[in-house]
């Protein structure tokens, strides 16, 4: 059965193409599967054999050759240059990576569609259909580009505007995710991840520095924390934090996100303090009043979750004091207004519903689902312990529909057929999984739980404590496991 799994990765890795499974099975007699998977995973041209009657079939590499001695002077310049992709990309992106140098970005679309009857490029799409055209590269004949694009000495400059490119991308994607069009930003995001990983995972260079690539990372915090990749985010920051200068706005930012997602991602709490910690001082010497806000509100989620109840009222009402109203790059005000009001409800009922009144006033509360779906759990939670058990039922099930929907748009998605436009499917357990109640909106399974509380007629506090950094990862975490470090900043006037 192990070896049947690794055939299908085998031909799977060499993407249907009749003649490259022909020549790996010519490997199978030299060669174990699991050395061959691992060859065909760093390069493909090597295989061969030496007694094919054709001489363009006795190797991968003659075979995708003979087809480059066919191609026009443009044709070759656009494909080595677009073997810097590493997955799907459209005309857009095709001509801005591979424009310069006498090929000017009007001609590029004319090339792809000759690199397209040529068999080199592979429609994602139809080109004719509403959606614009997606084109990608068989693995093959992309290392065969790459070598090309070697040997112009255009390697550098190709992997540059590939950077700039998909940094821009995250940057969009950023700002719809902001303007409460989650939907757009995932998709946006979904559609590019193959290459949005690939310039992530590139290592900084001169002319590409580390903070370039730190900035595209950044801009991707909700789809690390939001969306349930917080460990591959966790693991980029980590990396990148180190290469870049320390006293920035964008290290303070990039620190803050790290150990939210340290969090996320179950990382030892002592690991998520010291993030933390770097973050408040480097905000507070840059002046950057949202990170400062913003580690509080992590420190207050963490008390919560704790039952330390003061301690995180005082952290966040710093928190929603701190944040400005436009702040970007992570949570908005009214998310830290809302958990204010949660942690308030069993000691200042009063002062709890204030904090609610705040939280739905601002306009992110109106427009953006994520908070809005946080907010009226808030007032569900209030309501409830007000005795309002009909206007709390109603305004839970209304969050509930929200968190549904940003997780719905979060999920991950794969297709169940082969071809374009095979139907996605939904991994739904994975929904509820990606929604961090860390920051908000709280997951669907927390939002049942409150509802349950309200037809019972029970408290809701029991099911708050505890559980306010749960869904992160999917388990409730133990009281104190993610308690900070005492280097941890302390909020002003926390006990």
């Amino acid at each position: 059965m192990d070896e049947l799994r690794l055939a299908d990765d085998i031909c799977r890795r060499l993407e249907g193409i009749p003649l490259a499974i022909e020549l790996a099975a010519a490997q199978a007699a030299q060669y174990t599967l699991p050395q061959l998977a691992g060859m065909l995973e760093r390069a493909q041209g090597w295989l061969g054999v030496a007694d094919a009657p054709l001489r363009r079939h006795r190797s991968l590499r003659a075979a995708v050759g003979a087809g480059y001695a066919l191609c026009g002077a443009a044709e070759r310049t656009v494909w080595a240059r677009l073997s810097v992709f590493a997955g799907s990309f459209d005309e857009d992106a095709a001509a801005y990576v591979c424009s310069g140098g006498g090929l000017d970005a009007q001609d590029v679309p004319a090339s792809l569609a000759r690199l397209v009857l040529a068999s080199v490029l592979e429609p994602v799409r139809d080109p004719g259909g509403v959606l614009a055209p997606r084109y990608r590269m068989p693995a093959a004949v992309r290392g065969f580009g790459a070598e090309r694009l070697q040997s112009a000495g255009e390697t550098a400059a190709a992997v540059s505007r590939h950077l700039y490119w998909y940094g821009h991308v995250a940057s969009t994607a950023h700002h719809l995710w902001s303007s409460g069009l989650h939907e757009q930003a995932v998709a946006l995001v979904r559609d590019e991840e193959a290459d949005l990983r690939a310039a992530l995972a590139r290592e900084p260079s001169a002319t590409d520095p580390a903070s370039t690539t730190l900035t595209v990372a950044v801009d991707l915090w909700f789809w690390w924390a939001v969306c349930g990749h917080a460990e591959e985010g966790r693991a980029l920051l980590r990396r990148l934090l180190p290469l870049v200068r320390y006293d920035t706005q964008l290290c303070g930012q990039a620190s803050w996100l790290a150990g939210w997602l340290a969090v996320c991602a179950d990382s030892p709490a002592a690991e998520a303090a010291e993030l933390l910690g770097q973050a408040w001082r480097v905000a507070v010497i840059a002046g950057d009043d949202a990170t400062v806000g913003r580690v509080s509100h992590v420190l207050g989620a963490l008390a919560l979750a704790d039952g330390l109840t003061e301690r995180a009222v005082a952290h966040l009402r710093t928190a929603a004091d701190t944040i400005p109203a436009h702040a970007e790059h992570g949570p908005p005000v009214a998310v830290s207004l809302a958990l204010l009001a949660v942690a308030e409800a069993g000691v200042r009922p009063a002062e709890a519903w204030r904090s609610v009144r705040r939280a739905s006033a601002g306009p992110q509360a109106r427009h953006d689902v994520w908070t809005r779906s946080m907010t009226l759990y808030a007032q569900a939670f209030v309501d409830h312990l007000r005795g309002r058990r009909s206007r709390a039922w109603r305004r839970a099930h209304k969050a509930l529909a929200g968190a549904v929907g940003v997780a719905e748009a979060a999920a991950p998605r794969g297709p169940t057929g082969s071809g374009v436009g095979a139907p996605d499917r939904v991994d739904v357990a994975a929904q509820e999984r990606a929604v961090a109640v860390l920051t908000g909106p709280p997951g669907a399974a927390l939002i049942r739980q409150l509802i349950a509380a309200i037809e019972s007629g029970s408290s809701p506090l029991r099911a708050a404590a505890g559980t306010q950094v749960s869904e992160c990862g999917g388990v409730p975490a133990p009281r104190g496991k993610h308690s900070p470090a005492p280097n941890a900043p302390p909020a002003p006037g926390a006990p």
